[in-house]
């Protein structure tokens, strides 16, 4: 017992220096950049269906967490614009120029490992994210039709697990919530502080809704690539 307590002299001391030091060495930093977005997407027969990259907006919050030498744990919390484009055939097939900006939380949670370039860091990371979708916006170049009933020019994106718990009628549903996949980032950071950063993320969960508990066959997958700069205060 004596012999214990000796060791729990000695170690704790060391264990409260290393969680200091770490602590010391960890950075807080905002992060801010433009995303090109897009989907992977097959119909229920398995066709692939045409889509292309919209612009959309990226703003974070970036913590780095020291782990040993050169490497870094960085989580991060971010909202994230995504979405795509389809010029015939969106929105059930009556869309024109069919546009999708779909606005997702998100929690990357990535490996960075920063040796020494230069007068700063190259900046090499990769990890899993997780997303959830809270809402956006569609609009199109013509009227939209569901049968005879026209929806107009614009509405609202909303996310559901369930086709039939869809909303208004001019809701377009994009997919489930919840979304998760790879994230990948190269990039260089100045001074330790400033950085500039090339991202992309491949969406691994399928977002196809189901209908009353049925799956149904299909396929819907975020992908996307982007650049930013980051700030370390």
């Amino acid at each position: 017992m004596k012999n214990k307590k000796i060791y729990l002299v000695i170690l704790l001391p060391c264990l409260m220096a290393t969680l200091n030091r770490a602590y010391a060495q960890t950075k807080v930093g905002i992060k801010a950049g433009l995303n090109f977005s897009n989907v992977l997407m097959n119909d229920e027969n398995g066709n692939k269906i045409n889509t292309q990259s919209v612009p959309g907006i990226l703003l974070g919050l970036t913590v780095d967490i020291p782990v040993e030498g050169n490497f870094y744990i960085q989580p991060a919390a971010q909202y994230s614009r995504k979405g795509y484009k389809q010029e015939t055939g969106g929105f059930y097939g009556s869309a024109t120029n069919f546009r999708v900006n779909a606005s997702y939380i998100q929690v990357p949670v990535n490996l960075l490992y920063k040796p020494r370039l230069g007068t700063g860091n190259l900046l090499l990371g990769a990890g899993p994210y997780f997303g959830y979708g809270t809402g956006g916006s569609w609009k199109s170049d013509n009227d939209v039709a569901i049968g005879d009933m026209v929806v107009g020019k614009k509405g609202d994106v909303i996310f559901k697990k369930n086709t039939m718990d869809g909303g208004d009628i001019n809701s377009y549903l994009y997919g489930k919530p919840f979304d998760y996949g790879l994230n990948f980032i190269a990039g260089y950071e100045f001074f330790s502080q400033l950085s500039v950063q090339l991202g992309a993320q491949l969406g691994l969960a399928n977002l196809q809704p189901h209908t009353d508990g049925v799956t149904r066959e299909g396929k819907i997958k975020n992908s996307g690539f982007g650049i930013s700069l980051g700030y370390k205060f």
